[in-house]
């Protein structure tokens, strides 16, 4: 084989259908997408996490803050 017929060779690889960039286009939009929620999803685990570290609380006043409290001893 000539150069001339390699140079065609490589050049005519370069050619890309359109359908082929489109599916790559697509298939790039939904890495992104996929990586936007795991991203928000992440954010939404710490937000959670922190919120019920401090609903908690282990002291017996933290306990008795809570609705449904049982009162000891006074007027019934």
């Amino acid at each position: 084989m000539d150069k001339a017929q390699e140079g065609q060779q490589q050049s005519a690889a370069r050619v890309v259908h359109s359908q082929v960039r489109r599916i790559k286009q697509e298939e790039d939009e939904r890495v992104k997408v996929h990586e936007t929620y795991q991203h928000h999803a992440a954010e939404m685990r710490l937000v959670l996490r922190r919120d019920l570290g401090r609903q908690r609380s282990r002291s017996p006043l933290g306990r008795a803050a809570r609705p449904g409290a049982i009162s000891i001893g006074g007027d019934s």
